[in-house]
């Protein structure tokens, strides 16, 4: 299926339909037309990455997993044409003056396919340890978390736009190329949960088709138990109003790809990255964030242990105990440092909440997403890092965060008896 041009290959766009989805599709017939993509706008949805954005990251994962050379070398021709510079953004794209925006993975235009091409590439960076390519993968994230309200994970009108920048976070953080451990923090407690459907969602969608007749015969489209359906989906649209397979499969992974990164292990040492609960089998965490400034830690085996403390903590009010006696904090960065411990121990650390009102301006998007060239100022209640209040909406009669206000009314951390599962298997993702 791949073209090649010396050391690089791609798979061209045009195959034997014209449909959008299926016009870059390779057939039985091959391809109508072999010849190499002008730009970065050459694809569906008008991306050359969204149309073939995640192939590399895949074929270097099954390196990684199988040691397959072949799939490593079809990685790298690919990553070195995905790479060149005149699918990145320059001067006369919008770029600073005296940047050279193609070295730095600068960029615009559509958001998932950009993403996800720079995470495609660190894999491929990280398969051969390329540092070249490490930091052209950090600096791309670097200057997408830019767009629109990232204090929240507000990034794109879509709900998986999230998750993609939680993945591609979670990634760079592991890897030691930057730590962004605050980042996935922020994502996750608000745009990163919020545009997933619920329950709670019931009266105001079914407000929405109120009165209105089912769609007549179009392709595609389901009229029967559609809210039982969509319930535990992301939304499309920041008003709830679409649920997509794109969104409702991914925003799922940005769940997986926080509570999977919120704990690392290494033999006896565990490091606590998101003060989320956790369960593990090493120990596990109690958040009572964002009500309190508190985390419990249960230890089952861990000798050490580090704690991530959150950007917003004031260090010299971190109090500490160990069983109930008061530890003094021993700091490395952001972390807190826990030695000689025993199984069972319990392990307390304390901190004042903080709230902050903070004002953001954002572009105002139309679908599907463009910029309409406004700006909006939103007045945001944000405690710790979890948004509890902003004026206005997103978006005009978007549910999203209305019922923070009411929920984040106390400082009492609600609480319920659960049965807790530790997995006892590490994805390798």
């Amino acid at each position: 299926m791949l073209v090649h041009d010396g050391d690089r290959a791609y798979f061209p766009t045009h195959g034997f339909y014209d449909n959008e989805y299926l016009r870059s599709c390779y057939s039985a017939k091959g391809w109508k037309d072999t010849s190499e993509p002008s730009g970065e706008k050459d694809g569906e949805e008008g991306s050359l990455f969204n149309h073939q954005d995640h192939i590399p990251g895949v074929l270097a994962n099954w390196h990684r997993l199988t040691g397959n050379e072949d799939a490593l070398n079809r990685s790298g021709e690919l990553v070195r044409f995905l790479a060149s510079p005149q699918f990145w953004s320059d001067y006369e794209a919008g770029d600073y003056p005296s940047v050279v925006g193609q070295q730095h993975a600068h960029w615009t235009g559509h958001l998932h396919g950009h993403v996800n091409t720079l995470r495609a590439i660190l894999e491929y960076a990280l398969a051969v340890d390329d540092a070249q390519l490490k930091g052209f993968a950090r600096d791309g994230y670097e200057w997408a978390r830019q767009a629109l309200l990232p204090r929240i994970g507000y990034f794109d009108y879509q709900g998986c736009a999230t998750v993609r920048m939680i993945g591609l976070a979670v990634k760079l953080s592991d890897a030691g190329i930057g730590d962004y451990w605050e980042d996935v923090d922020q994502y996750i407690r608000n745009h990163g949960v919020e545009m997933q459907i619920t329950p709670d969602d019931a009266d105001y969608l079914a407000a929405m088709s109120e009165g209105k007749p089912p769609p007549d015969g179009e392709p595609g489209t389901a009229t029967e138990n559609v809210f039982e359906r969509a319930v535990g989906g992301f939304a499309l649209w920041s008003d709830k109003s679409w649920v997509g397979l794109c969104c409702g499969t991914h925003g799922n992974m940005g769940l997986f790809y926080a509570w999977d990164g919120a704990l690392r292990h290494d033999d006896g040492t565990v490091r606590v990255n998101l003060l989320l609960n956790r369960a593990s089998e090493r120990l596990d965490v109690h958040s009572y964030l964002p009500y309190e400034g508190k985390i419990v830690l249960r230890n089952k085996t861990a000798t050490e242990v580090f704690v991530r403390v959150p950007l917003w903590v004031d260090k010299s009010a971190v109090r500490c105990a160990v069983d109930g006696n008061d530890r003094k904090p021993a700091w490395f960065g952001s972390y807190l440092r826990f030695r000689d411990l025993r199984p069972g121990e319990s392990i307390t650390v304390q901190f004042p909440m903080v709230e902050t009102t903070e004002e953001w301006s954002v572009s105002q998007l139309t679908w599907p997403g463009n910029i309409i060239g406004e700006e909006q100022v939103h007045t945001c209640r944000i405690r710790g890092n979890t948004l509890v209040e902003i004026t206005p909406g997103l978006s005009p009669g978007s549910p999203l965060y209305r019922g923070r206000k009411a929920l984040y009314s106390t400082t009492q951390t609600p609480m319920k008896t659960v049965s807790r599962y530790a997995s006892p298997i590490t994805l390798t993702w």
